[in-house]
């Protein structure tokens, strides 16, 4: 990126048209104040002198205000622009409520203060005034977070009251997808700004495989808005500027009083453990497979070696592992097998299975 030198920048600046209109306030101001200084050091015992050190005076002040108050203001306001820039904006929504209240109580309590005796009746207002107007602005940014509540539960009455929360994970996962599709969960779908910011910067990461996954989930996204099936909102509001995505989520999903869909087996877990509804994703594949009974005669091909000696592993069609005792001289093979029994872990469901052949009658 080509840098500019400071004269050309300069030149921009002195071309700026609200620039010029600071040239004139920096006159203005450096005339009224050189005035009142040349009058002040001038002898009013010689008025042949007087007046004209006072223009002398006005006249130099002046010129140095108008070259010089451009560049002033302009290094203050941009500075001023990067601060404003910095606060996340539920801070200065909660800090411009918090003036109108201090104005309000300031108001409220100026008549009887200005009842005082002098010179308390003309300080005591003032004083009450800025004691207010920073009371609550300090009161109301602290507890910025109860503000966004009332904010989205007044919001609640024109929207469904019902909406769902989705992570990165059950972004990036996909099945989102396909479980819209089916019309089971017809409830709004939420996507943070936060979370999209975390889903772009795993798009753009330098590692191939995060980089696929990142763009696998934007995909997801424009799936779901182009084929229209579930409304899907990016919700601008940043709660804590210093916590990580879950558990901004977390705080998100507590203040707003809705449930959050991941595929994140942590997340669900610490959610549920500060009372927020969790919904994995996994756990409703899970759910939604046919229970495998012992004694049940299946199909499948022996993809890999067992733990254990003389092991095959298979899979079924929804993705249940079938350990199958004696099969590992059969990898490679489409194979009928008998359930011997079932077992529910944590990472979903798995059977264990003997070959047909070979089963006891």
């Amino acid at each position: 990126m080509a840098r500019t030198d400071p004269e050309t920048q300069g030149r921009h600046v002195a071309r700026s048209p609200v620039d010029r209109v600071l040239r004139y306030i920096g006159l203005v101001i450096g005339i009224v104040l050189g005035w009142q200084v040349g009058a002040r050091v001038a002898d009013p015992n010689q008025p042949e002198y007087w007046g004209p050190l006072a223009i002398l005076v006005a006249v130099v002040v002046g010129g140095i205000g108008f070259i010089i108050a451009p560049y002033i203001t302009v290094r203050f306001v941009r500075w001023l622009r990067r601060k404003i820039a910095a606060v996340p904006p539920i801070d200065v929504v909660a800090a411009g409520i918090g003036l109108v209240v201090g104005g309000v109580l300031s108001s409220l309590l100026a008549l009887p203060a200005s009842l005082l005796p002098n010179p308390f009746g003309q300080i005591v207002p003032f004083v009450v005034a800025v004691i207010a107007c920073v009371l609550s602005v300090f009161v109301l940014v602290l507890q910025k977070e109860e503000l966004i509540a009332i904010l989205l539960r007044r919001g609640a009455v024109r929207e469904p009251e019902e909406r769902l929360l989705l992570d990165t994970s059950v972004i990036i996962d996909g099945r989102i997808v396909e479980l819209m599709r089916t019309g089971l969960v017809r409830f709004p779908l939420v996507v943070p700004r936060f979370v999209l910011r975390e889903l772009q910067s795993i798009a753009n990461s330098d590692d191939p495989s995060r980089r696929a996954r990142g763009r696998r989930g934007l995909d997801a996204l424009e799936r779901l808005q182009r084929e229209g099936r579930a409304s899907v909102d990016v919700l601008d509001v940043e709660v804590d500027e210093e916590s990580q995505v879950d558990n901004k989520l977390i705080q998100l999903a507590r203040l707003s009083r809705y449930s959050i869909l991941t595929g994140d087996q942590n997340l669900e877990r610490v959610a549920k453990l500060q009372g927020v509804v969790a919904i994995n994703i996994n756990s409703v594949a899970q759910a939604l497979r046919p229970p495998v009974i012992p004694g049940e005669v299946l199909e499948l091909d022996i993809v890999q070696p067992g733990r254990e000696l003389g092991q095959g592993i298979g899979y079924l069609e929804d993705g249940t592992l079938i350990v199958v005792e004696e099969g590992r001289d059969r990898v490679g093979s489409h194979v009928k097998v008998i359930v011997t029994r079932t077992l529910q872990t944590g990472t979903g469901r798995m059977a264990f299975a003997q070959l047909r052949d070979e089963a006891p009658v």
